[in-house]
């Protein structure tokens, strides 16, 4: 089995680390393009305590179900 991400059975370790960090720096520079459109993401002061699983749900699926993020 592999890692999430890894699921090109064609790519080595390092052309799947090279795909994923070409992906998340589009993605950067997307959401610093267009900060409008890029979801809050909840934050707390470390150690005090944890989010409810409401809010989890909440923020995943704006997260996954978000049509204005890039490709």
């Amino acid at each position: 089995m592999r890692p999430n991400g890894f699921n090109r059975p064609d790519e080595t370790f390092e052309q799947a680390r090279q795909r994923m960090i070409a992906e998340m720096a589009r993605f950067i520079e997307w959401g610093l393009k267009h900060p409008e459109k890029v979801e809050w993401i909840p934050r707390h002061r470390v150690g005090s305590g944890m989010f409810s699983e409401r809010v989890k749900q909440m923020f995943w699926s704006l997260a996954f179900t978000n049509k204005d993020m890039p490709e």
